[in-house]
Formats: C-alpha cells, structure tokens, sequence
C-alpha cells in the first residue's frame, strides 16, 4: 500500500520534535523526504540539496519557500520546483492529486456538469492498484487526500 493507506501511516501533522521554522514565515512546516526534493525539485537545484540535514515542507501559502531546514540559508523556493505546489499555487491547471493527475480545473469541470465529485472514490480504487507515489509526486511529500476534500468542498460552492 502507498503512503495514502491510514493503516501504513501515522497522520502527518506539524513536526514539533524538529524545532525549527521556515526562515521566510516562520512556519512550522511538516517534515518531508529528501527523496521527494530529489524527485521535485529542477535538476539545477537538485546539487544543493544535503541529505544530511531534515527539510520541511512550508505550508503557508503566501510564502515563496517550500522547502527548508534548520540551517536558514538552506531552503528552496515554489520557482525551483518541477510542478506547482496545490497549497503555494491557486492556478485551477494545479494538480490536486499528483499521483492520478486531478487538477482543480478536472474536478470542478466535473461539478459542474455533474452535481458531484467521484475523484475520492477514483483516487482510493487506483491507490489500491496502481497504488500512489505521493513521497515522489506530491511537493507536501505525502497523502494529498485532504487537500483534495478541501477542493472539493470549495469547487461546489462556486
């Protein structure tokens, strides 16, 4: 099972073990992979990742930086990723699930025509084959689930 699957994973939350804040927001941000800034980030940028030290993901969307550590001139911004990031980025060409390619625009064409939404029942029936890659697709480097609700939830207001 991927990292999406509640019985693989703990509940991603903010880290308050680590204690350290984007050097931008001062956002706590979420611990993320060193392999989702391997998969995420353009390749010029990729040299400047050091696997020795923890990254976090910042999830204030205002903030240019996504990616940062406790060492404060180590950190990445939105510009030096490969995709756009759902939570820095408010584009409906945005994906919202980066493993099965929703994107904003897909879901609320699909509202609209519809009523409804069936992009959870979609996600969940491919997360148990082909299974989900988020560590590597999803620039928050986990489970996109919740912002895919939020955008739902959003998308049949308006």
């Amino acid at each position: 099972m991927g990292c999406c699957d509640s019985k693989d994973k703990p509940k991603r939350e903010e880290d308050q073990t680590v204690s350290f804040s984007c050097p931008s927001c001062q956002n706590k941000g979420v611990k993320v992979q060193t392999i989702t800034l391997q998969a995420l980030l353009k390749d010029c940028c990729k040299e400047k990742i050091n696997v020795e030290l923890q990254y976090k993901f910042c999830k204030n969307s205002d903030c240019e930086t996504v990616y940062f550590s406790a060492d404060t001139s180590h950190y990445f911004l939105k510009d030096e990723l490969t995709v756009k990031a759902t939570l820095k980025d408010e584009g409906l060409e945005v994906n919202v699930c980066y493993c099965f390619g929703h994107t904003r625009a897909s879901v609320l064409d699909e509202i609209k025509r519809t009523g409804k939404s069936t992009v959870l029942e979609d996600i969940k029936a491919k997360m148990k084959d082909p299974g989900c890659f988020c560590e590597t697709s999803n620039p928050q480097g986990g489970c996109c689930l919740g912002n895919v609700i939020s955008w739902i939830a959003e998308a049949k207001k308006l």
